[in-house]
């Protein structure tokens, strides 16, 4: 059922942001005029413009919507960005700095808590929410007062379709985070510890352990523990405690209801089971459609994983190869603090010296 209605969520997403950008058209066609001879190439061209501008505009103003509400609620503004532009505050003052895409984000707010203790959390994940629904009114208005409905019906509609994505109450969006507070008002905690380890990534990672941010917790609903959950599994891969971290995300994969966290469990297995010699396991596994997709994402600790599966379990050299110039390539950029840093590099040393010896 969750399936289903994911999949329907991005279907009325996709079919609104279809019908904004034929509206953003059809709005420069009323604009423009006929006489023109190049009539037909200014409709396209501006309508395309028109609705590309508009949409990285509403995506900034989403992030700075959790921006606001977040410091009505008590949080610091630490980084602002589109795509993998990142506006960072650091003890040096606003800087610009280049990082990898998070998997499903077009643009990225990131704040911390000034106080542990303060639960106030779920107004500012709603930001991005509030700025579209106030969009979509203002578009209302544009149109009521002007007459002409075109360009605004456009503004409406990409705004009906990054509302029904982001208000999912599944997954890993600003709805499904909301509702996870909303049902467990003690994680509040598990957010200012999250939003710490994120800030830490921008500003400084090699200043902090990914250890330094982790809780021993178990099983529990949501992302939010079953993150802490995983990041734990991770420290004992780093002590070489294979086997107990194998245990661990066996039993997240069979117990987690979000799908995000299960397909993140099951390429950090493929990497336990290769570790441990398991090779009917990890072929197995590699084989998976999940695994196969985050084996592709360009971040560098997934290239290693790759690399690592490429070489001791496909023996493709071609995709090894690959692997291998991605992940020497990305992992300094990647959103890793300094004990992942240093265990993917490690791995990855390792990796490059077996193939060498082949």
């Amino acid at each position: 059922m969750k399936k289903v209605w994911n999949w329907l969520v991005i279907g009325v997403s996709v079919l609104c942001g279809f019908a904004s950008s034929m509206y953003s058209t059809y709005g420069m066609a009323q604009l423009l005029p006929e006489n023109d001879s190049f009539y037909g190439l200014w409709v396209f061209g501006l309508g395309y413009v028109w609705f590309l501008g508009t949409f990285y505009l509403t995506l900034i103003l989403h992030e700075l919507g959790h921006a606001f509400f977040g410091w009505l609620t008590g949080f610091d503004l630490v980084a602002l960005g589109l795509g993998n532009r990142l506006l960072v505050k650091t003890d040096q003052g606003w800087k610009w700095k280049k990082t990898v895409i998070v998997q499903g984000a077009a643009a990225q707010y990131i704040g911390v808590k000034r106080d542990e203790n303060d639960p106030r959390a779920i107004l500012m994940f709603a930001g991005g929410l509030i700025v579209h629904l106030s969009l979509i009114l203002v578009s209302v208005l544009i149109g009521f007062l002007t007459g002409h409905w075109s360009l605004p019906l456009s503004q409406i509609l990409l705004n009906l379709a990054l509302f029904a994505l982001n208000a999912n109450p599944s997954g890993m969006v600003d709805g499904a985070k909301m509702q996870e507070l909303r049902a467990h008002p003690d994680y509040s905690r598990l957010v200012y510890q999250a939003l710490r380890h994120t800030s830490q990534v921008m500003v400084d990672p090699t200043a902090a352990n990914l250890s330094d941010f982790v809780l021993d917790l178990p099983i529990l609903p949501g992302h939010l523990p079953q993150t802490h959950y995983l990041n734990w599994t991770e420290l004992l891969i780093f002590k070489g405690e294979y086997q107990e971290a194998r245990e661990r995300l066996e039993k997240l994969i069979a117990k987690s209801d979000n799908d995000y966290m299960v397909k993140l469990a099951k390429l950090v297995l493929l990497e336990v089971y290769i570790l441990q010699g398991l090779e009917e396991e990890a072929r197995a596994l590699g084989q998976d459609k999940q695994v196969k997709a985050l084996l592709k994402y360009p971040m560098g600790n997934y290239q290693v994983i790759a690399a690592l599966y490429h070489q001791r379990i496909t023996k493709d050299s071609k995709a090894l190869k690959k692997s291998l110039a991605q992940a020497k390539k990305m992992l300094p950029n990647s959103l890793l603090l300094a004990d992942e840093q240093d265990y993917y590099s490690k791995l990855l040393a390792e990796i490059e010296l077996e193939s060498q010896l082949l």
